[in-house]
């Protein structure tokens, strides 16, 4: 069970078919087009309420309802709607133990607000890249979480590659189509 899907417990995900295509559809209005990647043999975490991929010992957890996601208009910014977010957390005793980066960042379908933080859950002390991510007229706040050990330049790479596969639609019209078969994650475990 992934450390982070436990602490966003209490937000609720849409569980989709998530598995049907390469472009796997995070959320209602987001897509992960993660075909010829890594991620595309992740794991879905089945212990959980399906908002978890776990790619070795990476996890990402993901969701559209975040803490404090209702808070503000239309026309808050990124950096206000995570600032928002930032304080539900704090408040709740949740704060990261250490941010290492705080940045902008734009990619091919959208910008996202990052923080590259140290945080701990239950005893557990882990590297996370926490993102509030703009996709098309969508926001997901998205989770990736690695070892306390990884290098903090790493964490930057890997978060990076995520935001580069969201989507607001199933992007890749061959691992869209019905036919497609995604690897068997269990395989790779295997391999």
């Amino acid at each position: 069970m992934n450390l982070r899907a436990l602490s966003i417990a209490g937000a609720a995900a849409i569980a989709l078919p998530h598995a049907a295509a390469a472009c796997a559809q995070l959320t209602e209005n987001v897509w992960m087009c993660d075909r010829d990647t890594a991620w595309e043999g992740a794991a879905w975490d089945t212990a959980g309420d399906g908002s978890t991929l776990i790619l070795g010992n990476l996890a990402l957890s993901f969701t559209e309802e975040w803490p404090g996601f209702k808070i503000g208009d239309d026309l808050a910014t990124l950096e206000e709607r995570y600032a928002t977010y930032a304080e539900w957390i704090a408040a709740d005793g949740d704060a990261p133990l250490e941010v290492f980066q705080n940045d902008r960042l734009t990619y091919g379908s959208g910008s996202a607000v990052r923080s590259i933080q140290r945080d701990a859950l239950e005893g557990d002390t882990f590297l996370s890249a926490v993102m509030l991510a703009e996709v098309g007229a969508s926001r997901i706040m998205l989770y990736l979480d690695a070892p306390e050990t990884t290098d903090i330049a790493n964490m930057d790479t890997l978060s990076r590659s995520v935001l580069a596969l969201l989507h607001d639609n199933c992007a890749d019209p061959i691992s869209c189509a019905d036919d497609y078969q995604r690897p068997d994650p269990a395989a790779n475990e295997r391999g």
